[in-house]
């Protein structure tokens, strides 16, 4: 089994086309991965099936997690972990007041492959999200290198609140060189409790201030963010898909999914950042709630955390998409994903080819709604989604369009319905129909028009001015 790098991610909290971005963060691990929950007593021990979990969304593919009782704690104590929805926890309780034998705790462990190392040299600490605490716990962050040099840090009595450790505050504990950061082989994550006390701890995502690099030998090596923008699907599953672009600062990505459920359309989005030919994003939203123009209202807008998606290149025409959802009523998802129109990787392909600009576009105005566009193949054809509402539901419409100077005309905008969501999907029940025209026409990379025309009674004509949501610089 390969056990090849996952690391990456700007946690970009772009609420649904628009709104602030954060700070760059690499994560180790966002606890969506569901683990648990599991209650083990003195003497006892999860299964090694159990312990151990897989998923291209922890740092290294893996984790490993031990929750355990003291030989000597009273009978009848015992101690709960639990990861999933974002979320780690662990619970310890005991039978008998004791501040010498009562010991108990949970730990996690994240290693490399035998032939790739984690490289933290671009960080300067770790991020520990600490949601809730009672009781007396402790936490112990652990890093060993390839040469077996440890170092650890250790905090007592931990309070909710985001703890920083600085790298710097690791303890050598093999050898006063301390640790290789750039051949870190193994990192752990202990929560023990403090002089017999009992206590209960719940932590959001572990990660780093900045990027975890990949170690030699990666599969995903050589992928280049220029060249991975664009519209994926699988051809076994022609009626969805994702479209995926790179935006105006050259860093941030916003991918946008259009799928079913129940045979109606829904949407998905997040933001990340491409380490390692991975891009892994944690949050993707999913709305709700307000209507098409004119009675479209930004406060009507209900934005909620639908799960985690994680996209890893094979090379700039094939992805594998994992969805991990967190929202009741769907199914853990891996799609083999191939670029509508492929390209050859590694000519150099531009990012964009001169006005107009390519990205997501949106009028914030009717912050909530936007549209994604991007160009395939050559340039010569372009691919746009609508996402937008109908009924206080989703909808999304694609078309593809042709470029006349500053202007693209997209004359057949499709809209579809009929189909389900994961192992329910079939192609067959896909149900097509024509939307209408849809025309941008461009000041600048970053500014276009949009004119709206439709042929479906339940829509409306409409004409907007929209903004690129990532502004860059024009060429």
């Amino acid at each position: 089994m390969n056990l090849w790098k996952t690391s990456c991610l700007i946690l970009l909290s772009l609420v649904l086309m628009g709104g602030c971005l954060s700070l760059r963060a690499d994560v180790i691990d966002p606890f969506i991965a569901a683990q648990g929950p599991f209650t083990v007593g003195v003497d006892e021990s999860i299964s090694e099936e159990e312990a151990l979990v897989m998923s291209s969304g922890i740092l290294g593919g893996f984790r490993v997690m031990a929750p355990g009782v003291g030989d000597d704690a009273g009978a009848g104590s015992e101690v709960t972990v639990e990861v999933g929805g974002g979320m780690f926890e662990c619970e310890i309780s005991f039978t008998t007041v004791d501040t010498v034998n009562n010991y108990s705790g949970c730990s996690t462990g994240y290693g490399s492959s035998e032939s790739e190392v984690f490289d933290l040299t671009g960080s300067s600490q770790f991020e520990i999200n600490v949601l809730a605490v009672e009781g007396g716990l402790n936490l112990a962050i652990s890093v060993v290198d390839d040469d077996e040099e440890i170092a650890l840090y250790a905090v007592e009595n931990v309070t909710p609140g985001m703890l920083i450790v600085q790298f710097d505050q690791l303890l050598p504990i093999t050898s006063l060189m301390g640790v290789d950061f750039s051949s870190v082989d193994v990192i752990s994550l202990s929560i023990t409790n403090a002089q017999g006390e009992e206590g209960s701890i719940t932590m959001g995502q572990f990660s780093t201030d900045g990027s975890i690099t990949i170690g030699s030998g990666g599969p995903t090596d050589g992928i280049e963010a220029e060249e991975i923008p664009g519209s994926y699907y699988n051809s076994g599953r022609d009626g969805e898909g994702c479209q995926l672009t790179r935006e105006g600062d050259n860093i941030t990505f916003i991918l946008t999914c259009y799928f079913y459920k129940d045979g109606e359309q829904f949407w998905l989005i997040g933001t990340g950042t491409l380490v390692g030919g991975q891009i892994i994003i944690p949050n993707m939203t999913i709305t709700s709630g307000t209507d098409f123009w004119p009675d479209f209202d930004p406060a009507d807008v209900i934005r909620s955390t639908w799960g985690a998606a994680f996209l890893t290149w094979g090379d700039c025409n094939n992805v594998e998409l994992d969805l991990m959802p967190v929202m009741q009523g769907f199914e853990e998802v891996t799609l083999e994903l191939s670029r509508v129109v492929p390209i050859t990787c590694g000519a150099g392909r531009a990012q964009s080819y001169g006005l107009p600009g390519l990205g997501t576009f949106y009028n914030l105005a009717r912050d909530g709604e936007g549209f994604q566009l991007g160009a395939e193949g050559d340039g010569s054809i372009f691919v746009m989604t609508w996402y937008t509402y109908l009924d206080g539901e989703q909808v999304w419409l694609i078309g593809l369009g042709i470029r006349n100077g500053n202007q693209i005309v997209f004359e057949e905008m499709v809209i579809t319905r009929g189909a389900d969501f994961g192992s329910a999907f079939d192609p067959a029940d896909v149900i097509r129909e024509t939307f209408g025209t849809i025309t941008l026409d461009f000041d600048d990379c970053n500014n276009a028009t949009a004119t709206v025309d439709t042929v479906l009674p339940e829509f409306s004509d409409i004409q907007l001015d929209v903004d690129k949501i990532v502004q860059g610089a024009c060429p």
